[in-house]
């Protein structure tokens, strides 16, 4: 009702009220029967609809008409007249009594319908997006405060172990209130009897509190009045609202709309859990489907720990720790909290308290026995027997934990820790789903740091026998001298990979007294196996060419002398050997190995053209090829690594038009130029080693 159209209705009420007593006084003069007694229902009339301030005026008229009647009618001091009288003067005054009591209830109704709007208003938008109880609880309570004007306000669930636990709780007073964090619903507590009897309790004052409370006594510091409802829908109860107002704020004329607003706030509460459990539902399945993609991508044991950090908090859990057995102990590897300043802190107080390995329950338990654990909620007293003294117990009370799953980390060798989430401040509690979840989700982690953990021994291993082996591989392939006899020489060689740095490719240089003779070849297979190999054959092509046989006679020699030293009768090396003499005319021959490129210093790159032989080990039998080297021309003896690469389509890269500018480049770094254009032409990491040696025919 608008006031304009309150005011309307008062002025037309009290219109016909004055009407009627002029129609009574009328009719009393008019019949000669005196019936003064009733003017005074004018005033009745007036006080349905108005004020007491008009229903006044109207009884004033009434009871001045009612004596005056007495002058008309010749009988006034009479007593038939008196009794006529009297009976309008009560009946008047009781009209506006009548009225100040409707409008004090009009207004005080006007009062509660104008706050639940408001309450209900902000609560419509406040929680159209929230999907979590503790989010529709702290919205209520907020506005509760806010809105209502309560002093204090506190909503409280309805576990499934029988508890009453605090969801959230505004103007609390005093730590004499944490030992109503948790009430037993089958208490005698006032706030437990109402949810049992599914009915609402309304206490008017604090002496009325502390009397069915006797413990909070003198806890409260101003009179106030309690209101406890249970949150109820179809008959299910959820928990809890406990309001407290100050005094006379809400009286019992109000507890219809504290019962309304509890209803109210009963069906957020059921529609917030019905959206939590499908969002849970829901991030399970993701979050399985995203570790089994992600969980695998790493090998490095600190990603792997921070992708499970990232995957699990905050989507499924306030807490995630994940404790590694390590010399019979747990020791926690992961630690983090959805807050990054909360992760920092709890990280630096890893080591302030020690895992308890003899620990009945939590991680060491479920180390122990490989079997997960579910606290669906943790009471105070399990907090309480957690705790290795008073600082432990006051950190973990901090910590505010309501509900967690421990589950093992099971892997190849048996059971390498325990992973726990916990749920803290969002207040959301786990399962039995959340537990098959956490398990299935367990198995994929513990896969991933078994992975992770073997793949870093292995590299350890690997690393030290790479180390040994580079080290050898440099010793046999050692940077040629600048210049030998005519000769000015440059080599380079490129592993494929970080783990192939130890191949079979080989280069060598053998000075004599009229002539330098070069050697470039390639051990099948990688390892120490092919280092050893290379060695080998490195030995033996400078025995041979030491001799003073030609080309064809070294590369027999070389054949012969390394066939005992084979790992495996198949295996063989390719090799190319040229001999350049003082005068520049060179003979080359090359037993199943690539041909050099000739490199003009005023003409285009042009390979060799030689007459193949089968690979050393194999039995060769060579057949030479010569030229002459002008001044300044240049000859590259190469591994297959050159031809073989392919570009990012998977296509051979042709090394030829790399090769135009290597005869003019300057000659300390024309290799990088050429290894630099190769990489750029492959996009990508070379798939097979490289050996380069470059020889330009510059006679002093």
């Amino acid at each position: 009702m608008t006031p304009a159209f309150s005011a309307s209705l008062e002025r037309r009420a009290w219109a016909v009220g004055v009407l009627l007593l002029v129609v009574l006084v009328a009719l009393d003069r008019a019949s000669g029967h005196q019936i003064n007694g009733v003017y005074a229902a004018a005033a009745v009339l007036v006080a349905i609809d108005t004020g007491p301030g008009r229903t006044a005026v109207v009884a004033a008229l009434a009871v001045v008409a009612a004596a005056a009647s007495g002058v008309w009618n010749h009988n006034l001091g009479h007593g038939d007249w008196t009794i006529r009288f009297l009976s309008c003067v009560l009946l008047s005054l009781i009209a506006v009594v009548a009225a100040d009591l409707t409008t004090r209830r009009r207004r005080r109704l006007e009062h509660t319908t104008q706050l639940a709007q408001r309450v209900l208003d902000a609560l419509a938008v406040e929680l159209t997006g929230a999907r979590t109880v503790r989010e529709v609880a702290e919205g209520f309570v907020g506005h509760a405060v806010g809105v209502l004007g309560a002093s204090s306000a506190m909503v409280m669930s309805l576990d499934g172990d029988g508890m009453l636990r605090s969801v959230t709780w505004h103007g609390r007073t005093g730590d004499g209130a944490d030992q109503y964090q948790e009430i037993p619903v089958d208490s005698d507590l006032p706030g437990a009897v109402a949810v049992r009897q599914g009915a609402d309790l309304h206490y008017r004052s604090v002496k009325e509190i502390e009397a069915v409370m006797p413990v909070l006594a003198g806890y409260y510091p101003s009179d106030r009045s309690l209101h406890l409802l249970p949150l109820r829908r179809e008959g299910t109860t959820y928990g809890l609202l406990a309001l407290t107002f100050p005094p006379d704020l809400f009286t019992a004329a109000e507890d219809g709309f504290l019962h309304s607003l509890a209803g109210a706030l009963s069906s957020a509460v059921r529609r917030a859990g019905e959206l939590q459990a499908a969002d849970a539902a829901t991030q399970r399945t993701a979050l399985l489907d995203e570790a089994s993609m992600t969980l695998s991508r790493s090998l490095d044991l600190e990603t792997t720990l921070g992708e499970v950090g990232r995957l699990l908090v905050p989507r499924f859990a306030d807490w995630v720790t994940v404790q590694l057995l390590r010399d019979h102990a747990l020791e926690t590897v992961l630690v983090q909290h959805r807050d990054p300043a909360t992760t920092e802190w709890a990280r630096g107080m890893r080591g302030a308290f020690p895992v308890d390995m003899d620990a009945p329950t939590g991680a060491p338990q479920v180390v122990r026995s490989g079997r997960s654990e579910l606290y669906p909620f943790i009471p105070a007293e399990v907090v309480e027997r957690a705790a290795r003294d008073e600082d432990h117990l006051a950190l973990l009370r901090r910590l505010g934990f309501t509900s967690a799953i421990i589950a093992p980390l099971v892997g190849r060798q048996g059971v390498l820790g325990a992973v726990t989430l916990i749920q803290a401040e969002s207040g959301r509690s786990y399962g039995e789903e959340d537990l098959a979840f956490l398990e299935e989700m367990a198995d994929r982690i513990a896969v991933a740091l078994d992975t992770a953990a073997s793949f870093e021994q292995q590299s350890e291993r690997l690393a030290g026998v790479m180390q040994v082996a580079e080290v050898a591989q440099r010793a046999i392939l050692a940077p040629p001298p600048p210049r030998t006899g005519p000769l000015r020489l440059s080599a380079r060689y490129l592993s494929a990979a970080v783990e192939a740095q130890v191949g079979g490719d080989l280069y060598e240089i053998v000075p004599g007294t009229t002539s330098v003779r070069l050697l470039v070849g390639d051990v099948r297979g990688k390892g120490l196996s092919a280092v050893r190999t290379a060695t080998v054959v490195i030995g033996e092509f400078r025995a041979a060419a030491a001799d003073t046989g030609d080309v064809c006679h070294v590369a027999r020699e070389v054949d012969r002398r390394i066939q005992p030293y084979l790992p495996d009768p198949e295996d063989f090396v390719t090799g190319v050997i040229v001999d350049i003499d003082h005068a520049g005319h060179f003979t080359v021959v090359t037993c199943g190995h690539p041909a050099p490129v000739l490199l003009p210093f005023d003409g285009e790159p042009c390979p060799l053209v030689l007459d193949a032989a089968p690979p050393f080990g194999l039995g060769c039998e060579p057949v030479a090829t010569t030229g002459t080297l002008r001044r300044g021309d240049r000859l590259l003896l190469f591994t297959d690594g050159l031809i073989e690469a392919r570009s990012p389509t998977g296509d051979f890269i042709d090394p030829m038009p790399l090769l135009s500018d290597l005869a003019r480049a300057d000659f300390p770094t024309a290799l990088d130029g050429l290894l630099t254009a190769l990489q750029r032409a492959a996009g990508h990491a070379l798939d097979d080693d490289l050996a380069l040696l470059l020889a330009c025919y510059d006679p002093e």
